[in-house]
C-alpha cells in the first residue's frame, strides 16, 4: 500500500501497467467526450486532421456518472476509432501529445473506487496491459497514479459510492473497519497460496466468510420450489453465462438479469437447459463430460490477478457490485470464474479438443470484463441473487461442473 499526499491511495501488490499499444481499447465502443475535449480535438482544422477526419455525436443521458460528457467521438463502419492509425496508433497522441487525447482515453485502463478508508486504484483487464501484467509495478507510479485519480474525480465529482450498509450476509450488517480485518483475510487466502488455483482459492475464501457468520444464520436456504438443487444450479449458471458471455459484448441489448424469467423457471424448472454460443447449444451433460483440467500457468495468474483485483478494489459487493452481501459477492465471483471455464470448455469442444492458449482465455477475461461494467442489477435482480448465492455448498457445486 502506498501514502500519497492529499488523500490516501491503495495501490495493489504485484500489478503492474504499461500500455502495449495493441489497440484494443480504441475498437467498438464510442468515447464519451467532455466539451473541453470536444473543443480542443474538432478545432484542429482539416488539413490537421486528413485523413482522419475525427467524427462527434452529442450525448444526452440521465445518468449521473455521464454528466461531464456532452458528445461521444464515434467509429468506423469497422469499429475502430477515427484517430487509430493502421499501425495502431492514436493519431491524437503521436501528433499532440497524451494530452490532447479524450479525458477517458487518457485515463484508461485506470479504475479508482473511493472508500471510507481512502482510494483503491487498480486497472482494468479489458486492456492487454493488464491481462499480461506488462510494464512497471504500480506499486512504482504512486505520483502518476494520484494524478490520475485527480483526473478520475474531475470527470465523475458526483460518484461517491454508499458504504454505509455492507452486509457479512443478508441482515447482518458489519462496519467498515470489521470489513477490512475481513478482507485482509481474503486478500491472503487469494495471493499467497502458492499454485492453488483460484476456485480452490475462493473457496477458502468462502469457508473463511461461512466461519464468521453469527450462530444460527441460515446460508444453505429451503427455497421451497420444484427445481432439484443442481437444476436451480444450471438455472443460475445460463441465466447468468447468458449476461456475462453473450456472443458479441459491443452489439448485446440485454444488459439486465432477467430476475423475472429466473424466478419463473426456478418455480416451473425446463426439463433440460443448454448454453448457447454462437448459434450452437450445448447441454450441461456434454460440458460435464468434458474435463477442462487445469489452465497453463501463464493463464491461471491471470486468472488469480483478475480476481485479487476484484476483491481489492471492492468491486465485487455492496456499493462495488449490484449491493450484495460479502459471502454472496464472493460466491458470485467464484460463479464466474466457472462460467469463463465452461466458455473455454465450448471453444474446446468446438475446436475438436484443442485446448485454448493463454490469448484465448486473455480475450474471453478482456470481454468478461466489459460486460462487468455494463450490467445493471434491480432491486429485484440483487435480492434474488442474495437467496440463491449465499449457499457455500452451491458455490462448490457449480465450480466442481467447471473443471
Amino acid at each position: 500500500m502506498a501514502l500519497v499526499a492529499e488523500r490516501m491511495l491503495h495501490i495493489p501488490e504485484g500489478i503492474n501497467y504499461e500500455c502495449t499499444g495493441c489497440g484494443n481499447c480504441c475498437l467498438a465502443w464510442p468515447v464519451p467526450v467532455t466539451a473541453e475535449d470536444h473543443e480542443r480535438i474538432a478545432g484542429l482544422s482539416d488539413s490537421e486532421l486528413a485523413p482522419l477526419p475525427g467524427r462527434f455525436r452529442e450525448l444526452h443521458s440521465s445518468e449521473a456518472k455521464l454528466q461531464a460528457f456532452t458528445h461521444t467521438l464515434e467509429k468506423r463502419a469497422d469499429g475502430r476509432c477515427e484517430f487509430l492509425t493502421a499501425d495502431n496508433r492514436c493519431w491524437l497522441h503521436l501528433n499532440y501529445g497524451a494530452d490532447m487525447k479524450p479525458a477517458m482515453c487518457q485515463l484508461f485502463p485506470y479504475t479508482f473506487t473511493e472508500t471510507p478508508s481512502g482510494v483503491y486504484a487498480s486497472v482494468s483487464f479489458a486492456s492487454s496491459g493488464a491481462l499480461l501484467n506488462s510494464g512497471r509495478a504500480l506499486s512504482e507510479q504512486a505520483d502518476f497514479l494520484q494524478r490520475k485519480w485527480q483526473q478520475f474525480r474531475r470527470l465523475f465529482p458526483k460518484v461517491a459510492p454508499d458504504w454505509s450498509c455492507v452486509q457479512l450476509i443478508d441482515g447482518c450488517l458489519i462496519d467498515w473497519d470489521q470489513y477490512l480485518n475481513l478482507e485482509r483475510e481474503l486478500l491472503r487466502l487469494i495471493r499467497f497460496q502458492g499454485q492453488k488455483r483460484i476456485d480452490r482459492c475462493l473457496l477458502d475464501c468462502s469457508r473463511f466468510l461461512a466461519r464468521t457468520v453469527p450462530p444460527g444464520s441460515e446460508l444453505e436456504r429451503d427455497l421451497q420450489i420444484e427445481a432439484r438443487p443442481k437444476m436451480i444450479d444450471q438455472i443460475i449458471v445460463r441465466h447468468l453465462f447468458d449476461l456475462y458471455f453473450p456472443d458479441d459484448v459491443f452489439n448485446c441489448d440485454a444488459d439486465e438479469l432477467d430476475a423475472q424469467g429466473l424466478g419463473k423457471q426456478l418455480v416451473d424448472p425446463p426439463a433440460a437447459l443448454t448454453l448457447q454460443c454462437g448459434g450452437v447449444s450445448y447441454s450441461f451433460g456434454d460440458l460435464n463430460g468434458f474435463s477442462l483440467g487445469n489452465l497453463d500457468p501463464q493463464s491461471e495468474d491471470m486468472l488469480a490477478r483478475f480476481v485479487y483485483c476484484r476483491i481489492f478494489s471492492k468491486l465485487y459487493f455492496a456499493a462495488g457490485f449490484a449491493n450484495l452481501s460479502l459471502l454472496a459477492g464472493i460466491h458470485h465471483l467464484a460463479i464466474i470464474m466457472a462460467m469463463l471455464r465452461f466458455k473455454l470448455k465450448i471453444i474446446t469442444l468446438g475446436d475438436k479438443g484443442r485446448r485454448p492458449d493463454f490469448y484465448e482465455v486473455a480475450e474471453v477475461l478482456r470481454a468478461l470484463e466489459r460486460r462487468l461494467t455494463q450490467v445493471h442489477f434491480s432491486r429485484e435482480a440483487t435480492a434474488a441473487l442474495e437467496v440463491l448465492l449465499t449457499s457455500p455448498e452451491r458455490a462448490e457445486r457449480i465450480l466442481s461442473l467447471a473443471y
